[in-house]
Formats: C-alpha cells, structure tokens, sequence
C-alpha cells in the first residue's frame, strides 16, 4: 500500500510537545539531563535483555509514571486556564468598580454644587432676617418715640382742656365783662373751640402715625418670620444634600476598596498563572524524560525478541455491527478539523471484548493525551512480506494488557469505549507499515471484515 500523501511524520505517540514557553536550559544542565537520561536507559536495557519478566514491570511502572505526567499536565494547564479566567474577570471587575467610582464622582460634584448654592441662600437669607430684624428695631425706635410725642402731646393737651375748663366754669363772667359787643363774644368763643378741635385733630394724627408704625412692625416681624421659615427650610435642604453626600462618599470608599480587592485578586491570579506554567514546564520536561526511557525499553525489547513475526491479521472484533467512518480524510467530528483519519472506526456496543490483530508485544496500553483516550499499541514483527507492522486500538472503555507483555493473536487486550475524542462507543484501529504512524495504511487491505 502506498503512504498516505499528506500524512506527516510521526514520532512514536506517546512522544508530547516541549511546553512552548519554557526556558532554554544552560548546557552544563542539558549535559547533566542526557548523561543521566543514558545511564537510565543503560540500566533500563540491561534490565530487559537479563530480566524480560522485569521489563514488562518498569515498562508498567513508567507508563504509570507517564500516566501521572499526563494528568498532572492536564491539571495544571486547568490551573493555569482558571488563573487567567480569574485575572480576565478580576480585571473586568476593577474596571468596571473604577467606573462606577467615576459616576460617583460626578454625583459628588453635582451635590457639592447644590450644597454651595443652598448654603449661599441660607447666607443671603440670613443677611436679609438680620436687615428685617434691623428694620424692626428702628421702627421700635420708631414708635417709641412717637409714643413719648403722644404722651407729651397729651399732656399739653390736658392743660389747654383745664385752662379751657376754668375759663368756661370760673371766668364766664369776667368773660362777659371783657366782651364790648356780641361779635367779640362770638369771636371768643369760636377760638377757644377751634384750639380744642386743633388738640384733638393732632392726637388723632399722632395716634394714627403711631398705628401705621406699629402695623409696619408688624409686616416686618411676619416678613422675618417667612425668611426664617425659608431659611429653616434652606437648612433642611442642605441637611438631605450632606446626607448624599455622605453616602456618595462612603460608597466611593467602598468601591475603592473592592478597586483594590479586584487588583490584589488580579495580582493573586497573576502569579497563580507563572506557578502553573512552571509547573506544566516542569511536568513536560520529566515527561520528555520518561518517555525516552520507555521509548529505549521498548526498542531495547522488540530487539531481544528478533523471532517475532506472523502470517497475517484476524479481525479484532468478533461482534461489530459497522463500519462507521473508513480511513481517508475527513472532517473530524471533535474538532470540526480537516485531517486524515488513518484508520477505521468499528461501532460496537460499549464493553464489547477487543482481541489482538496479530501476536506480537505491546509497546503501550495506558492513556493517550493525543485524542485516543485509553488505547493499545502491539508491536508485531514481521510478516511475510518482508515489512514490520504494528497496529493500534483506540478508545478503549479499558485496557485488558499492560505495555511490554508478549499477547498472542485472539488474545483479549481491553473493551470497546468511547474515551477521549470520540462521539460514541467504537473501536477506532489503526495499521501501521514499518511499526511507525507516519505509514499508516488502509487496514481493509490486511485486515478481514466479516462485513461492511
């Protein structure tokens, strides 16, 4: 079969990405890292060429251990998106605190501003009962002084009237003597009662004067009786604007507070975001480590075993009900993506037994970070046509095997599932040409299906 066109080169599955960001280490560190990584791998292949049994032991183990990366990985990088998640909002937060705490201020400003104004009515009020209270005493003055004319007046008067008395009571006679002829008497007469009308026509004068300046008192002291009620309720008005403002106020300190909360939580966020990426890198850089171990143990492995070969495939499934979705490319259904699929999808019940294609020695059985979800992966030698073979089966609900145990064709080595990126329960199987995925091949070409 030919190699797929597009396929791109495959370093074996299990090999993971260098986390994008970390450090370059210095070279004495670098030297340090391989040296050990050789000596690990020196002991590791003497182990499976002296002790095969052990092998499959620390084949376990470091899968195990590979297991544990992969998942502390997949931990920290939740971290890390949960860090960011919280700066993002963090900061959403503050800035939406330091809008508000704007709006605040504007308010502050439009309370101070009426505050001003309402005390400026209060001075100008105030100045104005302070001229009322002027005003009324001076007319107190006022009427004081008219009064004392009054009574003065009186007094002036209550004389005349007495004078007037005796001329009338004691002097009529020496009146009537004076008098020559009766115009005199008649003269006489109208001037002592003209002087009488004159007195009682200036006492109601003055009494008058003194009414109007006691009423005038008495318009001033209700104007400054209105000016005090204004000013009473200027007073009130600015009682309920200090009120606001106080609140305004103390809302501004509040919300600067959770401002300050906001940027401290973004900060926390921050630095839980370094603490994770550091971990990822620290976690990739040892699973690096780890899986070149156990890439050397299974190299060291297929090669101690230099009699593995096999005449052909049987199919892996003894119940299917299709095949749901052929080798080629397609549209993946997960990502939406555009890419080879370089095997073929059996549907299967979940917990439908899968049994080994071909004998041969499992180089994987554990989970897969790529998108496999529990898988297995058998190495089968040679088979007649001269070409080595390996074959993969994805999605497993669970593994039935462990990684550097020898299976035999029809031997079980897990259950149909739909772990990692999958829609539904099926055996997703992969062959590859020349024991590597970058030959990936149709398996319709060696593999036979009872159907479909």
């Amino acid at each position: 079969m030919k190699k797929a066109r597009h396929a791109k080169p495959f370093r074996f599955q299990l090999t993971g990405r260098r986390a994008r960001h970390a450090k370059p280490e210095p070279a004495g560190t670098r030297l340090v890292r391989g040296v050990s990584l050789c000596v690990a791998a020196a002991c590791l292949l003497l182990s499976v060429t002296v002790y095969p049994a052990s092998a499959a032991t620390s084949m376990s183990s470091l899968q195990n251990k590979l297991d544990k990366l992969s998942q502390s990985i997949d931990q920290h990088k939740k971290e890390l998106s949960d860090a960011k998640k919280q700066e993002s909002a963090a900061k959403a937060l503050e800035s939406e605190l330091t809008e508000r705490v704007g709006i605040i201020q504007d308010q502050i400003a439009v309370l101070s501003g009426q505050i001003a104004a309402v005390q400026n009515s209060i001075g100008e009020t105030e100045q104005k009962i302070s001229g009322k209270e002027t005003e009324i005493t001076e007319k107190e003055g006022q009427i004081a002084d008219k009064q004392t004319e009054i009574d003065g007046q009186w007094s002036d008067f209550k004389k005349h009237m007495a004078a007037m008395q005796e001329l009338r009571d004691g002097g009529s006679i020496a009146m009537l003597s004076a008098v020559n002829d009766l115009y005199e008497l008649l003269t006489f007469n109208e001037v002592m009662q003209d002087i009488s009308v004159k007195d009682t026509e200036i006492m109601d004068n003055m009494k008058a004067a003194k009414a109007d300046l006691e009423a005038d008192k008495v318009q001033l002291e209700s104007d400054k009786a209105e000016l005090e009620d204004q000013r009473a309720e200027l007073q009130s008005q600015k009682a309920d604007l200090d009120a606001q403002n106080s609140q305004m106020k103390s809302k501004q300190s509040e919300l600067n507070g959770s401002i300050s909360a906001a940027q401290m939580s973004a900060a926390d966020a921050k630095k839980a975001q370094a603490a994770a990426q550091a971990a990822i890198e620290s976690d990739e850089l040892n699973y690096e480590a780890v899986k070149k171990q156990i890439q050397q143990l299974i190299a060291s492995a297929a090669s101690s075993q230099p009699q593995l070969s096999f005449t052909g495939f049987a199919c892996p499934l003894k119940s299917y009900t299709r095949i749901s979705s052929e080798y080629g490319w397609r549209k993946n259904p997960v990502s939406g993506v555009n890419k080879l699929h370089a095997g073929i999808d059996l549907a299967a019940a979940g917990g439908t037994p899968i049994y080994a294609a071909a004998s041969g020695y499992v180089q994987v059985a554990g989970w897969s970070s790529g998108g496999y979800g529990n898988y297995v992966i058998i190495y089968h030698g040679k088979m007649s046509d001269g070409n080595t073979y390996s074959t993969l089966y994805g999605h497993m609900k669970s593994v039935a095997t462990s990684a550097g145990k020898y299976v035999k064709q029809g031997e079980l080595i897990g259950y149909v599932g739909s772990t990692g990126n999958s829609t539904g329960n099926h055996l997703h199987l992969e062959v590859w040409k020349g024991g590597s995925k970058a030959n990936a091949v149709n398996p319709r070409g060696y593999i036979p299906f009872p159907h479909n």
